[in-house]
């Protein structure tokens, strides 16, 4: 996608007036340029012919009030399993993904994001969004972000859809008693931070400075405050006399998160107590946060609980466990390091404890008097485009670039009429009450009955069934099946569900053996069928770098790993050979990457690369020695390949059985070790000696920044990814082949975040990759696969997305309203 900036004197005459202006627009295809053009000034001889404004619809949209369904589209609910749900169906307070499906079906997002994950707008997409632009400025200090809204759109009971119920969600989000799950008000849009804190930017800047400033840590378990420039001592008291209330919503977010997203764990780690009884007490949902992400255990019968560094022993049906508890454990592990290496290594969100400090002190010492009523970076207005129509638009003005943020802009269009029908209270001309608790609880009070333009509108939850039926209003068409459900199905039981026509649609764990049964179509399973996607993520084995330092060395080992066999040997069609730091659902993996490492079963490669490190291979002897001065000199050369789980049962333990064997062709030893706890030992890999390993990366989004892993300067990466290679340590004590690669490396991540330009970034990101296989400390294994099967003999199987147009970011059913019964 490339949009350029709006032009010549007009962009600068549209900078300068006032919101609900009107300018005009040019229309072009999705993701090219929106030109403005003035509006022709009044004529006193002529009267221009009036322009009919018409939906901006597809011209053959499907009307069932024209062009009544027939047969079970009309007839048949189409049923699709989901999980557990909590029943807060809500776009601004989904608690989980099933929820969020669920409010999903009813909602558009302001723009459309494709099976590439990049965002589109425009007609023939679910988009409010008719076209948009991303403007940045000469000197990259501001991203300007212009959304041309659609007209004619309606919400399903027939209300228009317009700015105001953008501005209304963007509001909400952006509120300072938000507290739903999304990040919308993390982006660095002008003026959010004072609408948000409700503050001026004076106390902004105060509080920078005391946090630039930071606290030492002492021996002692205490801790000093920083001379803050321009702050005097007493502001900087006050400041930090937050630290343990801070420390605590820090400790509730994790409790939260875990309580959130991992019930399904409480059989195997938190037994004997039941996913009821934790819901049911704060106490064992603290221990229950606490234990999942290392910070105590329970006693065999699981009547007490210990912290995990503190050592303190708690009854759970007389002691309370709360966030304190959980706080106090954390300081006890880190003191009081507020790094990102240390207190924030352990954040469950996007909040640092800098971040609950920040928040907790002006909400109590600098709030400004009579409040911030708007957020200055996002505005308003009407354009008159080219084509003669007249449409609403919405502008958001971000501080630098953000490639990011386009992401987070795409949010649900929620009716402002519908969500706040009935509040007593006082709402701004934005239809929020800023920074009322109220007003946040009376909108969760629609949390079980969503409203939107989306596909389908909300009829009820009932005995674990959620019922649809088909919105005629839709943008895009009358969907074509008339109801729509989604069915509670229990972990693991998708398959089953499929099977005994419970639901007709599901993605069960992908698995050779379902396929297997599907193709053979014997029974139940003649009714069958099947469609693989790529996971959003990749394995890899890893090199640490300061525990192998050597170059030569770490391609060595690279050239004895034959990655085939996690495909040939583990997953079979499930996955395929990966050849890049990056999952290859990413729109930035290059196409057809070479083999950087080709496998070599006869070790020369192998050896040839040991001996230009100055290694001493006894071929007599078939012993690899290490080199003379070496601290080992002497000695046969031996590494330690870890794996969490044995390598029976381990996608990479027939690599590094295979490796073993080539590398003792050569006289070098390899042990094969097993650590159940290997995953959390990897931020201090070398100091816990971890040589060479194997996992894998989970979803990480649509965007391919690099920063986290891959940045390797330590004074400006503060994050704990890249000591499991030892990126840190190469970046200071690396050869100068490595330094420079690092170097180049660097630069081109800080590059890939400087600019919006889609292709740009791809040439950008090719060669970083390049860089980042090269270096030998992370070699990518696979791509594994997941699967979707449904009933064939109720669904048609050609109205579903299939082939390269499923993707990880595009189900076989995103376009339900297409989705057609045979």
């Amino acid at each position: 996608m490339n949009t350029k900036a709006i032009k010549g004197m007009l962009a600068l005459i549209l900078a300068l007036i006032f919101a609900f202006s009107a300018v005009s627009c040019s229309k072009q295809p999705t993701g090219n340029d929106v030109t403005p053009t003035p509006t022709p000034a009044p004529s006193e001889t002529a009267t221009p012919e009036p322009v009919v404004v018409l939906p901006d619809v597809p011209a053959d949209r499907y009307d069932a009030t024209k062009t009544p369904r027939t047969g079970n589209n009309a007839t048949m609910p189409l049923v699709v399993s989901t999980g557990t749900l909590d029943g807060k169906f809500s776009p601004f307070f989904a608690t989980s993904a099933y929820d969020t499906d669920v409010a999903g079906m009813t909602q558009i997002g302001l723009l459309f994001y494709n099976k590439d994950g990049a965002p589109e707008a425009g007609i023939d997409v679910p988009s409010f969004a008719w076209d948009y632009t991303q403007e940045v400025s000469s000197d990259n200090s501001t991203s300007t972000y212009t959304f041309i809204l659609k007209n004619g759109i309606t919400f399903s009971d027939g209300v228009p859809v317009t700015a105001k119920d953008v501005l209304f969600s963007m509001y909400v989000l952006s509120d300072p008693k938000y507290d739903g799950s999304s990040t919308f008000y993390t982006m660095n849009i002008q003026g959010i931070n004072e609408y948000r804190l409700q503050t001026s930017a004076d106390v902004l800047k105060t509080v920078d400075a005391i946090l630039k400033a930071g606290i030492t840590p002492n021996e002692d378990g205490t801790y000093t405050i920083n001379p803050a420039e321009g702050v005097a001592a007493d502001v900087q008291e006050k400041f930090w006399s937050y630290l343990d209330e801070a420390g605590a919503k820090f400790a509730q977010e994790i409790i939260d998160y875990v309580n959130t997203k991992y019930t399904s764990y409480i059989g195997d780690y938190f037994a004997p107590y039941t996913p009821e009884e934790v819901a049911a007490s704060p106490t064992l949902q603290a221990a229950f946060g606490m234990v999942l992400w290392g910070y105590g255990s329970l006693s065999e019968d699981g009547s007490t609980f210990t912290t995990g560094y503190s050592n303190k022993t708690f009854d759970l049906k007389a002691d309370t466990v709360d966030a304190k508890v959980f706080w106090e454990d954390i300081i006890a592990n880190f003191g009081y390091d507020l790094t990102d290496a240390g207190v924030n290594y352990e954040k469950a969100g996007d909040l640092t404890i800098q971040d609950y400090i920040k928040d907790i002190y002006i909400a109590t010492e600098g709030q400004v008097e009579g409040g911030v009523s708007s957020i200055t970076g996002i505005t308003s207005g009407k354009m008159v485009c080219e084509d003669g129509v007249e449409r609403e638009y919405v502008k958001v003005v971000i501080d630098g670039v953000d490639p990011t943020a386009i992401f987070k802009l795409g949010i649900s269009v929620v009716p402002f009429h519908y969500y706040t029908d009935g509040y007593t209270g006082n709402l701004n001309e934005f239809g929020v009450d800023t920074g009322n608790k109220e007003f946040m609880d009376f909108l969760k009070t629609k949390n079980d009955r969503p409203l939107g333009a989306g596909p389908y509108i909300f009829q009820e939850y009932k005995d674990n069934v959620v019922t649809y039926t088909a919105n005629d209003n839709f943008m895009l068409g009358s969907p074509k099946i008339k109801t729509f459900r989604y069915q509670e199905i229990a972990l693991g039981a998708e398959l089953d569900a499929v099977l005994t026509g419970t639901v007709h649609y599901s993605d069960p764990s992908a698995s050779t053996t379902i396929i297997n049964d599907i193709t053979n179509g014997a029974g139940d399973y003649a009714k069958l069928a099947y469609i693989l996607v790529d996971n959003d993520g990749y394995g890899y084995i890893g090199i640490n770098a300061q525990a192998v330092p050597e170059f030569s060395v770490r391609k060595a080992l690279a050239h004895a790993m034959n990655v085939q066999l996690a495909v040939d040997n583990y997953y079979g069609e499930l996955a395929s050979v990966n050849y890049r730091t990056m999952t290859k659902v990413l729109w930035a993996y290059p196409d057809n990457p070479e083999d950087l490492f080709p496998y070599d079963g006869t070790g020369e490669t192998s050896k040839n690369l040991f001996l230009e490190a100055g290694y001493i291979y006894d071929e007599a002897k078939n012993i690899m020695y290490y080199p003379e001065g070496h601290e080992k000199a002497g000695q046969q050369v031996t590494f330690k390949f870890t794996l969490p789980s044995e390598a029976s049962a381990h996608p990479a333990g027939s690599i590094f059985i295979d490796t073993q064997a080539v590398l003792e062709k050569i006289g070098v030893k390899v042990n094969i070790e097993t650590d159940n706890n290997l995953l959390g030992k990897l931020s201090t890999a070398y100091e816990s000696g971890i040589q060479v390993w194997a996992a894998a990366w989970g979803s990480g989004g649509v965007d391919p920044d690099m920063f986290q892993i891959w940045y390797s300067d330590p004074a400006v990466n503060q994050g704990t990814s890249p000591n499991g290679t030892g990126l840190y340590w190469l970046f200071e004590n690396g050869s100068d082949e490595e330094k420079a690669m690092l170097r180049e490396l660097n630069e081109l991540i800080m590059a890939g975040r400087s600019t919006l330009d889609t292709e740009e970034r791809k040439e950008i990101y090719k060669r970083a990759l390049e860089l980042s296989t090269g270096l030998a400390v992370e070699v990518p294994t696979y791509q594994r696969k997941n699967m979707f099967v449904y009933n064939k003999e109720v669904i048609k199987a050609d109205s579903l997305f299939s082939g390269e147009d499923v993707t990880p970011f595009q189900s076989p059913i995103s376009f339900i309203w297409n989705v057609e019964l045979n």
